[in-house]
């Protein structure tokens, strides 16, 4: 499962404007923050639990996700905030949206609910048992606030709040931040509305551009799945390199694709087997040679080739530089010199 980095990229301006040290945290992550490219990242969704583990220590505040909340910008969505604009009413717009959540996270689980009991948003944040986690759930859980408010032009206002995770602070911490009372130790987090709400027309629906935004929505999806499908092979690779039986058959079968689909899916996405294969040789040969101390004979073998020769003139192809002189050229000068 993994998380869109537009997420990361609202929490990271929310602690600058609240005077958080985010190179402290970034440090502790072993990440720069300057050349952290935040909108681009798409990372792992257990990564979550540690970095708020690495905010709380920084802060000092076991509920800073809480704390945060006030100071978060309102996430725009992109494709998510057209579809939920061009759509006819409020409640078509989410039930839209709702196709495409993927694109923010592959962990977050969203459901629009209306029964005799009422309208609500229900939310689950991760299906990760970590209670650091519980940070990401509240931001989710305000940003949706915030996000519904500014499709329906301010109409919508919730009438409670019910959280997953425990309180921490004081209860008029949670009333004041959400706007509403607030419940704890639900078995998801819910958002209570007005069901009348649902109708609200939007005043920018526009049929034409509702196609053309499902349209974009859809492609976003697609390539998403692509880059999913190169991860996986890679994956793949990581495991079977080294038994030299890792061709596309092979691969195709452990990702369940037919090898034609595969090729297809692969062209799409504007690549190929054998280029997903060379790039991954090639990057575990430049750490396996500039992080550690193995033989080089050994590197041959685990990057799959079956001959030093061959391994000796694809390196140099790839970098200009022989495997021992690349290995020389990343060694730590002695010290004092």
């Amino acid at each position: 499962m993994r998380d869109s980095g537009q997420f990361l990229l609202v929490v990271h301006e929310a602690m600058v404007k609240a005077g958080i040290d985010v190179n402290a945290i970034y440090t502790r992550l072993g990440y720069d923050a300057e050349k952290l490219p935040l909108r681009e990242l798409r990372t792992p969704h257990q990564q979550q639990a540690l970095f708020w583990q690495v905010v709380e220590g920084v802060t000092s505040d076991p509920d800073v996700g809480l704390h945060l909340c006030p100071h978060l910008p309102l996430f725009r969505g992109e494709v998510i905030e057209y579809l939920m604009f061009s759509s006819p009413t409020f409640g078509e717009g989410i039930l839209r949206a709702l196709k495409y959540i993927r694109l923010v996270s592959d962990a977050l689980s969203v459901r629009l609910v209306h029964d005799e009991q009422g309208a609500r948003i229900a939310v689950i944040g991760s299906t990760l048992d970590a209670p650091q986690l519980r940070h990401t759930e509240i931001c989710v859980v305000y940003e949706l606030i915030q996000f519904a408010q500014s499709v329906t032009e301010l109409r919508y206002a919730p009438l409670r709040v019910k959280l997953r995770c425990s309180r921490r602070s004081p209860q008029s911490d949670y009333d004041a931040v959400f706007g509403c009372p607030v419940e704890f130790d639900g078995l998801e987090s819910e958002i209570w509305f007005n069901p009348a709400l649902l109708e609200f027309r939007s005043p920018r629906w526009d049929p034409d551009l509702l196609k053309l935004h499902e349209e974009f929505a859809q492609k976003r999806l697609s390539d998403l799945h692509r880059r999913d499908l190169v991860e996986q092979i890679r994956k793949v690779l990581s495991q079977r390199l080294e038994l030299e039986t890792c061709d596309l058959d092979d691969v195709a079968r452990e990702v369940g694709l037919a090898p034609r689909r595969l090729r297809f899916e692969l062209s799409r996405a504007g690549t190929s087997f054998s280029q997903i294969v060379t790039d991954f040789r090639y990057a575990l040969a430049r750490k396996l040679l500039a992080r550690t101390e193995e033989p080089i004979d050994n590197i041959v073998y685990l990057t799959g080739f079956s001959e030093p020769s061959t391994f000796y003139r694809a390196f140099k192809r790839w970098c200009g530089m022989t495997p021992v002189q690349y290995r020389e050229s990343h060694r730590a000068p002695p010290a004092g010199s």
